[in-house]
């Protein structure tokens, strides 16, 4: 199966592009797009707090570290690449692939 756009392998990481929505009631991925991966976020876009949230929620969804979890482009954008440090992207990969396909509607 075929990665989508917004997920890519590389040796030793996985990069994913991320469209975050902060502020929202509860934290959550969305859906998918061909934008990335869409992610709700409870804290508000001001002082980090956001990014690391982000962090936090991706590291504790996948199953990595907090450390293992970057925010490599976008920090003062909506839309972000994430990198995430593993010895075993293919099967990091394809976690995000079934969690994004689990999305929600909204």
């Amino acid at each position: 199966m075929a990665n989508p756009s917004w997920l890519r392998i590389g040796p030793g990481h996985v990069t994913v592009q991320v469209r975050a929505r902060p502020g929202a009631g509860r934290q959550r991925i969305v859906r998918a797009d061909d934008r990335g991966l869409v992610v709700a976020l409870n804290a508000p876009p001001e002082k980090g707090k956001a990014n690391d949230e982000l962090i936090d929620f991706l590291a504790g969804l996948i199953g990595v570290p907090r450390s293992a979890v970057a925010i490599v482009r976008g920090a003062s954008a909506r839309l972000k690449l994430v990198q995430i440090a593993t010895p075993n992207p293919e099967t990091i990969a394809n976690r995000i692939s079934s969690l994004a396909s689990a999305g929600e509607p909204g």
